[in-house]
């Protein structure tokens, strides 16, 4: 896990249930700081460049890379995330609001179709929202009329109920401003060719640039979706193997993913043909 210098680590101490925890400055070589966790850490990832967000079996905790600080619980797991594998983590821009992911073993006639979990943490209300979801991604966004950013957080599920899939993404306004225009909430589907029944969504990323979502499954389909209107742009297989890493390339106005064959892929829109693709 990087940031721009940096670089952490976590080992077991031999005979205990302790993590080691370390973060390196590449650049000196020389070691900034470590701690060592009461509990194991089961997913850890840089959610700002500053910032480590720490995941144990109960609790979330920030770990500062500045001063002497050791790392911070921001809250306990829900329920719903019991014995889930944690598959992201992250934050939205102002550090207020705060998204886990888990996944855990589908339907018993469907196990193929693994469920995905969520816990959504207001840090301001200090509470958290249980939801289903596999991939989600926050996003500022400005309403007409609003002078202020609105905070939004987009979410893919894909679910078995009543012997029926149903997939879907969502695009909700946290927190809205008292006295000011609201982004109105959108829902979309999500199509799944009939050989994807049992694939589903393993990572969002939100396009600044661009504001567009795009949804990235487990078997490699880039979903592209316009975050204003939750329209869908775009669909297609960008893999023939399994993703199971993705990155914002915000520069780019896209996003890096990385398939179990170790392939590095950057994945954009064509700026030259998008509006005429849109359009027609």
């Amino acid at each position: 896990m990087l940031t721009e210098y940096e670089i952490a680590f976590v080992a077991q101490l031999p005979g205990t249930t302790q993590d080691h925890l370390q973060i390196f400055n590449i650049e000196m070589k020389a070691k900034i700081k470590s701690h060592q966790m009461p509990e194991p850490v089961v997913f850890w990832k840089w959610i700002t460049p500053k910032t480590l967000g720490l995941v144990t079996q109960t609790s979330v905790y920030h770990w500062s890379i500045e001063g002497d600080s050791e790392p911070v619980k921001m809250f306990e797991r829900t329920a719903n995330l019991v014995n889930n594998q944690i598959i992201n983590y992250k934050c939205d821009p102002s550090e207020k609001w705060l998204v886990l992911i888990g996944i855990a073993p589908g339907a018993p006639e469907r196990p193929q179709l693994v469920k995905g979990n969520m816990q959504l943490f207001s840090v301001d209300q200090q509470r958290s929202q249980a939801l289903e979801s596999h991939a989600a991604s926050f996003a500022q966004f400005k309403v007409p009329g609003n002078e202020n950013p609105s905070i939004l957080i987009s979410f893919a599920t894909k679910s078995f109920n009543a012997g029926q899939i149903v997939s879907k993404l969502h695009v909700i306004e946290l927190g809205a401003q008292p006295g000011k225009p609201s982004f109105s909430k959108k829902q979309a589907d999500l199509f799944f060719p009939p050989d994807f029944q049992d694939d589903f969504p393993v990572a969002m990323q939100i396009s600044h640039k661009y504001s567009l979502i795009y949804v990235i499954t487990k078997l490699g389909l880039l979903f592209v979706y316009d975050l204003e209107t939750a329209t869908a742009v775009y669909r297609n297989r960008i893999s023939p193997d399994p993703i199971f890493l993705t990155s914002e390339a915000s520069s780019a106005g896209g996003f890096y993913a990385i398939n179990r064959r170790g392939q590095v892929l950057l994945a954009t829109v064509n700026e030259a043909t998008i509006v005429p693709f849109v359009s027609g």
